[in-house]
Order: structure tokens, then C-alpha cells, then sequence
């Protein structure tokens, strides 16, 4: 890590959307699955797994817990049995709204502290990093 403060804000990341999020069983990654299936629409479920950011075990616990409390109906996948199609429910594109507004909220709470050239180097300093790891981790399959 490159300091102190990412460890930090992510701490406060975290508390942030568990108070805004905890009425709907959301804290942690749930709310994070349950954005992205709300705006992928019926999706495959090994999709949302691989595109997350989180061990693929989380992902399935995660996603367990989303079906087990009426926010998302998952099905087997018609062309592939093996597989699972994960669409929300009314419930959970209910839950899906508030997640997106916490998210939202929390932006505008870090983005408010900079202005915007310094967002703009942010955000390009963060996909000059982000380039960086996803080579060296390409790299590393071809090796």
C-alpha cells in the first residue's frame, strides 16, 4: 500500500455504507453483488463472480445470502446446467436503489474534499496504477 490513509478510508468506507446499508442485511459485500445484479439485468452468475473484487468463496456466500433474504431469484442456467442466473427482485431492486444512493453519497463526501484537478489526477493516477497491476498480473499467466 502506498500509505497509511487507504487503509483508513477504507475503514470508514466500510462503516459508512454498514450504517447506511444494515436495515437491508447489506453490510459488506452483498451490496456490492447486489448493485451489479440489479444493473446487469438477469445475469450469469459465474459473470458477476469473476468481475468482483472479492475471493470467489465471499462471492458465493454473498450471493447465498441475497437469494436466502428475497432480494435476488437464482435459477439454473438453462444453456449451462452447471450454472446459476441471478436476476433481483422487486425486493431487491428496492435494496439495490439504496445501495446505489450510499455509494453516491459516499462519493460526493470524498469528492468534496478535492477539487477537481485533484480528482482528475486521482483518477488518473489510480488507472496508471490499476494498468500497472493488471499487466503484471497478465505477466504472470504467461509465464
Amino acid at each position: 500500500m502506498l500509505n497509511e490513509y487507504e487503509h483508513l478510508l477504507h475503514k470508514y468506507h466500510t462503516r459508512f455504507l454498514d450504517e447506511r446499508l444494515t436495515g437491508f442485511g447489506l453490510a459488506g459485500s452483498p451490496g456490492f453483488y447486489l448493485l451489479k445484479i440489479v444493473h446487469s439485468g438477469p445475469v450469469k452468475m459465474n459473470v458477476v463472480v469473476e468481475d468482483a473484487p472479492f475471493h470467489k468463496s465471499q462471492a458465493t456466500r454473498a450471493i447465498m445470502r441475497l437469494s436466502q433474504c428475497g432480494l435476488v431469484d437464482k435459477t439454473i442456467d438453462c444453456a449451462d446446467q452447471r450454472g446459476f442466473v441471478l436476476e433481483a427482485t422487486e425486493a431487491g431492486s428496492k435494496a439495490g436503489e439504496a445501495v446505489a444512493r450510499a455509494v453516491e453519497e459516499w462519493d460526493s463526501l470524498l469528492a468534496s474534499a478535492l477539487t477537481a484537478g485533484e480528482i482528475a489526477t486521482l483518477n488518473a493516477l489510480t488507472k496508471k496504477m490499476y494498468l500497472k497491476i493488471k499487466n503484471y498480473f497478465e505477466e504472470e499467466k504467461r509465464s
